[in-house]
């Protein structure tokens, strides 16, 4: 395990090999759709691996993934359901068990698929959408019920002090991630790192940090990294997930993306489970309710969307926007165009659809450099 997580940061993490470590090691494989607000320390203090369904392939996987499901449903949750008819994403075939959450539809109705066709047994969550006193109280007990339900199905003992232990190590963790942005890495180097940090265990992403950066002599003497004369561009909206080429695009289109605002992204470490709740599920509930998912929430998901955006754009000198939104993706397509229009006001914002297509990537060529001209110059 040590040579992997110290595989260097310009090279492909080797997640197969990593997956292929943590099976002979003889823990059970959950897999888990790859949204922020189903608390990890639980499922991890049941003793299992975390498989994220955050691993994407080609178009025909969404194409596959369509024959299944609506044409409707967001092109992620096809894509995820794809990969599992095509088998190429190889550690997805073991995993034992799927957790299921009504955080979209997407998500619902492709993890029931899993679920019948493969038959893999689902472990349930249930996430209100408000953020208010009553929703949190009600989270608690969802969280308190879906602890509990991990431990009958796994046939695990999941203590308190143990679920304390994960949040402990998952607080040390989101800290590291925080540290991040103070390297000066930024593009697809960065990115990197936000998708790393969905897969490995709190402890083996602060050795890998450490390794190659906080703790690197050759990396701290040399001030970190520096992109040049590079507007700083902002990436909002959908995140980009393992796999996608979109990230390497952007970089051979020119642009220099210094802040991820998506939950694969910055987000990841901009919160911190309350040690000092007596009740850890409502610590759990509360964090996760008031920090994630924003973009889900009502009435007023969209509005703390633009007032945290709006304040991103002035504390990093933010040039430039590109919210990105996946087709069919409901929670963002909604508010594309007030976002755009407010923060328009702002910076230069380029707002972009896609599904997993390359087709259509000469025209987005034009767009983005056209994009950046702009920003170059100032221009709003």
């Amino acid at each position: 395990m040590d040579s992997i997580l110290t595989t260097p940061a310009s090279e492909p993490f080797p997640y197969k090999q990593y997956f292929m470590e943590k099976k002979e090691a003889g823990r059970a494989f959950v897999g888990l759709f790859a949204h922020e607000l189903v608390p990890v320390e639980l499922v991890r203090a049941a003793g299992v691996t975390v498989v994220p369904l955050a691993f994407v392939g080609p178009e025909e996987y969404s194409a596959t993934g369509g024959s299944f499901m609506s044409h409707s449903t967001c092109t992620f949750a096809r894509n995820i359901v794809g990969a599992f008819v095509h088998e190429d994403i190889r550690f997805y075939k073991q995993i034992e068990y799927l957790v299921r959450s009504n955080y979209c539809n997407g998500d619902f109705c492709g993890m029931e698929y899993l679920s019948r066709e493969f038959q893999i047994p689902t472990i349930d969550l249930a996430i209100p959408i408000k953020t208010r006193a009553y929703s949190i109280a009600y989270f608690t007990e969802q969280v308190k019920a879906f602890a509990q339900r991990l431990a009958e199905v796994l046939g695990a003992k999941i203590s308190n002090d143990e679920i304390r232990r994960q949040v402990t190590a998952h607080n040390a963790a989101r800290a590291a991630i925080g540290r991040l942005l103070g390297t000066g890495i930024y593009g697809g180097e960065l990115l990197q790192r936000y998708q790393e940090a969905t897969v490995l265990e709190p402890a083996e992403l602060i050795e890998r940090l450490n390794a190659l950066y906080f703790k690197n002599e050759q990396f701290t003497s040399g001030g970190g990294k520096e992109r040049g004369k590079r507007p700083g561009i902002m990436l909002s909206g959908d995140p980009l997930f393992i796999n996608d080429f979109f990230a390497n695009w952007l970089e051979e289109f020119g642009a220099s993306v210094v802040y991820y605002d998506t939950w694969i992204g910055a987000r990841m470490g901009e919160f911190l489970v309350d040690e000092a709740d007596p009740d850890v599920f409502h610590a759990l509930a509360k964090s996760y309710l008031e920090s994630q998912g924003l973009e889900r929430f009502v009435p007023a998901g969209m509005d703390s969307r633009l007032k945290k955006a709006t304040a991103l754009v002035k504390e990093h000198n933010i040039k430039g926007i590109i919210n990105h939104t996946l087709k069919f993706c409901d929670f963002q397509a909604i508010g594309r165009g007030e976002f755009k229009e407010q923060l328009g006001n702002l910076v230069p914002v380029l707002d972009v659809e896609r599904d997993y297509s390359q087709s259509g990537m000469g025209g987005l060529k034009t767009r983005v450099e056209a994009f950046l001209e702009l920003v170059a110059s100032g221009g709003k």
